[in-house]
């Protein structure tokens, strides 16, 4: 039978192992009672002497995908922080909702109308605070404008307020969209003792850093954290890119002779309207991808990134090439390596694909073979740092394909600054639309401008 002090020893333990599991489980990594039960009864049978051999219990027991061992790992070394440490994580917290609380009462007194506070969400206002300074007077200038304005000859009242809030909410939207990553929406919440503002504010360090990193510098043992951050991004995408097809499919103008028709019943008489429905189709992807010398890497994470899509375009095709054009439409699956992706594709192929790099082949085959899957709809991405075999008559093809295609969209992975003195790079930028592309900022950068357009 247990003593007093071992139930109480347990008791702490429990303790302890609940409030962990709830910090993981704010970073998105799933934790049941169960698990929780399983890393208690591991570490009251192996101890809690050896740091390291406790992490590796708790991660063990408590996490099931390699894309949270990032988030683990950073919870981990903050919920077992020294006791000072943490107290002063605490402070720094305290103080940071202190002054994000007093900046959200001076912002809702600065966004007034005739007196009257407007209808704006925290979310919104916490951009306000974020925004250049420039941005938030010409958002102050443009309300006390529009408190002095007149209205048939009458000065503007109340009711306007709701048109006021309208365009304030825009403005608004734009600027979220546009800072993007920079704004900082962690603020509020000092966690307890200040440990989840500590983990978020490290786990934010680290996404800020792989965002701007050279993927092909990207490590084996880094790829769990960047394929989550890939996954956040695409997800994030994709859901701006739904709610623009969705405020793009709004009614349009009268449609006059559907309106008439309707109302033959009332002898001509126009009771009920009908509207045209506006109607953009979504794009389609075919991606070219170059898997010569140092690319590898960088056709790995980009066609993650681009799968991440695949709800807002109409479909995705995939091809790869050096020496030799191999087709990888559906074998790109999350998580899986390009090695893999290969090997199914492709049993016979090689790890090393010899012969060079020759993308005249690759699009010579793709016309040939593969020409029902271009279509004004479509946009061509080709991902390649341009260097390749037969280069002339490869910029030749390309010229036949513009004309087939809504677009042709080159992911240089060369930095732009080094494009001069590459001999091919002048082949093929007349017939394309050639970016710089070798982080994944420059990605998402270049993928969002394109779900605007």
């Amino acid at each position: 039978m247990m003593e007093k002090h071992e139930l109480k020893e347990r008791s702490e333990l429990d303790r302890h192992l609940l409030e962990f599991a709830r910090l993981l489980r704010q970073g998105g990594i799933p934790v049941s009672m169960s698990e929780v039960q399983d890393a208690l009864q591991s570490l009251i049978w192996v101890g809690l002497e050896d740091k390291e051999r406790t992490e590796g219990i708790l991660q063990a027991t408590l996490v099931k995908s390699p894309q949270n061992v990032p988030w683990f790992q950073e919870a981990f070394r903050a919920f077992f922080a020294p006791p000072e440490q943490q107290m002063n994580w605490q402070n720094e917290a305290r103080e940071k909702a202190d002054h994000i609380h007093k900046g959200l009462n001076q912002s809702r007194k600065e966004l007034s109308f005739k007196g009257r506070e407007l209808n704006l969400t925290e979310e919104q206002l916490r951009v306000y605070i974020q925004l250049p300074e420039k941005e938030r007077e010409r958002l102050k200038d443009f309300l006390a404008r529009s408190e002095q304005g007149i209205h048939n000859g009458l000065p503007v009242d109340h009711s306007f307020q709701p048109m006021i809030e309208q365009v304030m909410r825009g403005s608004l939207q734009y600027w979220q969209h546009k800072l993007g990553e920079e704004l900082d929406f962690s603020l509020s919440s000092p966690g307890e003792g200040g440990i989840i503002s500590e983990v978020e504010r490290a786990w934010r360090e680290q996404q800020i850093h792989f965002f701007t990193r050279d993927l092909k510098n990207i490590s084996p043992e880094e790829w769990p954290q960047v394929m989550k951050l890939i996954q956040q991004l695409s997800q994030r995408l994709a859901a701006q890119a739904t709610r623009r097809y969705q405020a793009r499919g709004k009614r349009g103008g009268i449609d006059m002779r559907h309106t008439l028709r309707e109302n033959l019943r009332y002898g001509g008489v126009l009771l009920k309207r009908r509207f045209r429905v506006r109607r953009r189709s979504r794009p389609k992807f075919v991606l070219l991808c170059d898997l010569s010398g140092s690319m590898t890497k960088y056709t790995e994470f980009i066609l993650q990134f681009i799968y991440g899509l695949s709800s807002v375009v109409s479909g995705i095709e995939t091809y790869a090439f050096a020496d030799r054009l191999v087709e990888l439409t559906g074998k790109v699956r999350s998580g899986r390596t390009l090695q893999e992706m290969l090997q199914s594709a492709l049993p016979e192929a090689s790890k090393e694909w010899g012969g060079g790099t020759n993308l005249a082949m690759a699009l010579e085959e793709l016309a040939k073979k593969h020409a029902k899957s271009f279509s004004p709809r479509t946009v061509l991405i080709i991902l390649s740092d341009t260097q390749t075999l037969e280069g002339e008559r490869a910029s030749r093809l390309l010229k036949n394909f513009r004309g087939r295609v809504r677009e042709i969209l080159w992911l240089n992975t060369l930095p732009e600054k080094r494009w001069g003195e590459t001999k091919t790079v002048a082949y093929f930028q007349p017939y394309c639309q050639m970016v710089e592309c070798y982080t994944l900022g420059h990605l998402q950068n270049i993928l969002s401008s394109r779900f605007k357009a």
